[in-house]
């Protein structure tokens, strides 16, 4: 969407894995959410840290952005030849001293006020990650359901989502398990918002 990510030098954690998971193309989000669920508990062990998701690839601490995840993938004969999963997370950056955000954001640092390890931190989500993904592989998947929804900054919330030539406003009903979006809209109706296709806006209680 011609977004500018932005990290300065030598203070934020920046990664990718990669996999190469024997699934169809449209069980991929299930890696990019055992990865927030990763990150999240890490933080949360390390730190003391409530991080959650902000649907599809935020995670979020209240209403500031700590980090995204960015997932890409490749097929060949309609399965998934790899995966390149890339976490970004603000760990020592002081967001507020930098010009041109478009977004509030934070980090580590500001919300906790102690140094991060920067090396501590990734050994603590790949060590996270490792059993998340043996998990998934072996096709048990409901208590990943689970957790995506409790975990989620948007459920049970009013959102406003904007996609080509569309605006749909309603309350955030539930992630379901390939990862769509279901909002019940001002209409009355369950709609499913697939990953890619829409950005949210707009977030109200």
């Amino acid at each position: 969407m011609g977004r500018r990510w932005l990290s300065p030098r030598h203070v934020n954690l920046l990664f990718s894995v990669l996999l190469r998971p024997k699934i169809p193309p449209d069980k991929v989000f299930l890696l990019t959410m055992i990865l927030a669920l990763a990150a999240i508990d890490a933080i949360g062990e390390l730190y003391a840290l409530k991080a959650m998701i902000k649907w599809p690839n935020d995670l979020y601490v209240g209403r500031k952005k700590l980090g995204g995840i960015l997932t890409e993938f490749s097929t060949w004969n309609k399965t998934v030849e790899y995966v390149v999963l890339g976490l970004g997370l603000n760990a020592n950056w002081r967001p507020a001293d930098e010009e041109g955000m478009l977004y509030a954001a934070t980090s580590i640092l500001v919300e906790t006020g102690g140094e991060v390890s920067r090396e501590d931190l990734l050994v603590g989500i790949l060590e996270k990650l490792e059993p998340y993904y043996r998990k998934m592989s072996s096709g048990r998947l409901e208590g990943f359901y689970k957790r995506w929804n409790e975990e989620s900054m948007l459920v049970n919330k009013r959102v406003e989502i904007r996609s080509t030539g569309e605006r749909i406003c309603g309350k955030a009903l539930r992630i379901d398990p390939h990862g769509a979006l279901i909002i019940l809209d001002d209409q009355g109706q369950e709609r499913k918002i697939v990953y890619g296709d829409v950005s949210v806006r707009e977030i109200s209680a």
